[in-house]
């Protein structure tokens, strides 16, 4: 039987990838093998779409090797992890399937840790791809502290909070659901675009003041779901609210 992590370029078995940073520019999707399949696919490839940095027919060679990795995944459920983009000057693609970590923040709940780091926004409009760039992740990612199930907090460069490092942000509050608005900036996730098709899910400027006075305080992502969070690091702590489980609850009914 065959075991993870398993790698393919250009549709062809490999037995190992290059670094991202060996590719210039370029797309990330990190997806969710469950049971023979990618449940999210059809998202993950509008969101390829909107980026205009990818022809029909790519994605249409893309999306049967996607199909047919998670078919034959030795593992009920693992990451597969797409990424396209010039390599060695040459357009590329590559895929990785391995092993979904464990997960227990979907039970204890998430830290967070308020970044210095700042996302740049833009007055164009943005399309929320996720980016093979990641040197501003990557220098937020050094200034978390040393604790478990911790991730960082971002924030605009009006100080407006975006997201997390792997995660959309949720909030529970007024009795309805609130996420911020990534006109600006920030990455759309496909578990956010999920969500919003089946619950009332409004994009708002999310200030300071407001994060702190949430209900509820969520994440999501398409690998792992929606997780809660429990605190703030040095500002508030949360408990794990219904609210929060109902999100996890339709999930495990309706897409896993």
């Amino acid at each position: 039987m065959s075991t993870l992590p398993q790698f393919h370029a250009d549709g062809a078995p490999v037995p190992s990838l290059p670094a991202d940073a060996a590719y210039s520019g370029g797309l990330l999707e990190t997806m969710r093998c469950q049971r023979g399949r990618v449940p999210l696919w059809p998202l993950h490839r509008a969101r390829l779409e909107r980026s205009g940095q990818i022809d029909s027919a790519t994605l249409d060679t893309i999306e049967a090797a996607v199909s047919a990795i998670a078919r034959d995944c030795p593992a009920e459920a693992a990451k597969l992890r797409l990424r396209l983009g010039l390599l060695e000057g040459q357009s590329h693609w590559d895929l990785a399937l391995t092993p979904l970590e464990p997960t227990p923040e979907l039970t204890l709940g998430v830290r967070l840790f308020p970044c210095e780091t700042r996302l740049l926004a833009s007055e164009t409009a943005n399309p929320g791809c996720k980016s093979l760039q990641r040197a501003g992740y990557n220098r937020a990612k050094g200034e978390l502290p040393q604790l478990d199930r911790c991730d960082g907090l971002l924030r605009d460069d009006s100080g407006r909070a975006i997201e997390s490092l792997r995660c959309n942000l949720l909030l529970y509050r007024g009795n309805r659901w609130l996420t911020p608005d990534l006109s600006r900036c920030g990455v759309r996730g496909v578990m956010r675009d999920w969500l919003g098709a089946r619950i009332s899910l409004a994009g708002v400027d999310v200030q300071w003041q407001a994060l702190l006075a949430a209900d509820e305080v969520a994440l999501c992502n398409s690998v792992r779901g929606v997780l809660p969070v429990v605190e703030l690091l040095g500002e508030r702590r949360w408990a794990v609210g219904p609210q929060t489980r109902r999100l996890q609850q339709l999930i495990a009914e309706e897409l896993w």
